[in-house]
């Protein structure tokens, strides 16, 4: 009995998730104003299409709580490699503004994209006739997807959680380790002045080292959730 109890619930929770996400993305490409405008039609549905078929696969997971905390993890990883040019103190999302208060994160790095591009975007620079706006058309889209992944992610949590606002930190506190390891990482990779000390660099290196051991190999996850949404 308890079992088809703990099989019912789990049931209904993939529902409401696939409510909610169905809800928050609609929402969000409907919207005629904003970085959603960014995404063509095609990549809406593809988006949309991977996103559902993540949340199945979650709510199928034997520990639903951990697969979906390894996806965050993975998520936000992608997110910060990308967001660590768009934060600055006047950022329109709230995520971003917060995040210019973090010791590691400047909030100016996007003032050294001349210097950074030629080493870390080589190939954009080398299509575009060394043109910085492909660069930044290039960050763009790959924040997007990240986000919009990690905040489904989210709404998944917070409902395997039945907590929104355990679900909201767990996001934060990840997000300040992963964009303080982005920009620390980006910094050295281009001889940038550093933001941390090295003790405090040793810290952050360590806790980003168990996140990544934790996620484990997310290509046979990725595979999966593509087959799944029949976009593979």
């Amino acid at each position: 009995m308890l079992t088809l109890v703990q099989k019912r619930d789990s049931h209904d929770l993939a529902l409401d998730a696939r409510e909610a996400i169905s809800a928050y993305l609609y929402d969000l490409f409907s919207a005629e104003e904003g970085w959603p405008a960014r995404l063509d039609r095609w990549t809406q549905k593809r988006i949309a299409e991977e996103n559902l078929a993540k949340a199945a696969l979650v709510f199928e997971a034997e520990d639903p709580r951990e697969h979906c905390y390894q996806n965050l993890i993975r998520e936000i990883d992608t997110e910060a490699e990308m967001g660590i040019y768009l934060v600055r103190p006047a950022a329109k999302a709230r995520h971003l503004r917060r995040l210019a208060k973090e010791p590691g994160v400047s909030g100016r790095l996007y003032q050294q994209l001349p210097k950074i591009a030629p080493i870390l975007f080589e190939d954009e620079l080398k299509h575009s006739d060394n043109n910085l706006d492909i660069v930044w058309v290039t960050i763009e889209a790959r924040y997007d997807r990240a986000y919009i992944d990690a905040a489904v992610s989210q709404l998944v949590m917070a409902r395997i959680l039945d907590d929104k606002d355990g679900a909201r930190e767990m996001v934060n506190a990840l997000r300040s380790m992963l964009y303080e390891f982005h920009e620390d990482l980006t910094r050295r990779r281009t001889a940038l002045p550093l933001l941390l000390n090295e003790p405090s660099t040793r810290d952050l290196l360590l806790m980003v080292q168990q996140l990544a051991e934790r996620s484990g190999d997310y290509l046979e996850r990725v595979t999966a959730i593509s087959e799944r949404a029949g976009t593979a």
